[in-house]
């Protein structure tokens, strides 16, 4: 089965829609997370820089946050432009979601659980959404 993933980030670029091939309907979400993670970087790949700094962004954690914030700016880390390590950016978007960092959306509700099983349906809409704090909340 074959499932269109969409990345949303608010104001910016944003890691690009993949299609996501997977051997049934039924799966959890953590292999949800783990497909579309892999094919992001598969899908930019032939631009190392761009894709580090769109995963940086899309998974930038709470925590990463704070400790740039303690430093008087926050900004996305400088890194050389190596092709991203897809275990390594699937194990980062995995603490990322259960840190609350984005969430995702299959068919309009929301899923919590990293192993909370899933059945997707065909041209139902899987989005994956970078949660931002509002100014002065």
């Amino acid at each position: 089965m074959r499932v269109e993933v969409r990345s949303r980030v608010p104001g910016g670029d944003r890691l690009p829609d993949v299609l996501v091939e997977l051997a049934q309907e039924q799966t959890t979400v953590r292999e949800l997370i783990r497909a579309a993670v892999a094919e992001q970087v598969r899908a930019w790949q032939a631009d190392g820089s761009r894709c580090r700094a769109l995963l940086d962004r899309q998974y930038l954690t709470d925590d990463d946050i704070r400790a740039q914030a303690a430093t008087g700016m926050i900004r996305l880390p400088d890194r050389e432009p190596v092709t991203p390590d897809v275990e390594a950016e699937v194990a980062r978007a995995w603490r990322a979601f259960e840190r609350g960092t984005f969430a995702l959306f299959i068919g309009g509700r929301q899923h919590d659980l990293l192993d909370e099983r899933i059945v997707l349906r065909l041209g139902e809409p899987v989005v994956f959404v970078r949660l931002t704090a509002l100014v002065g909340g």
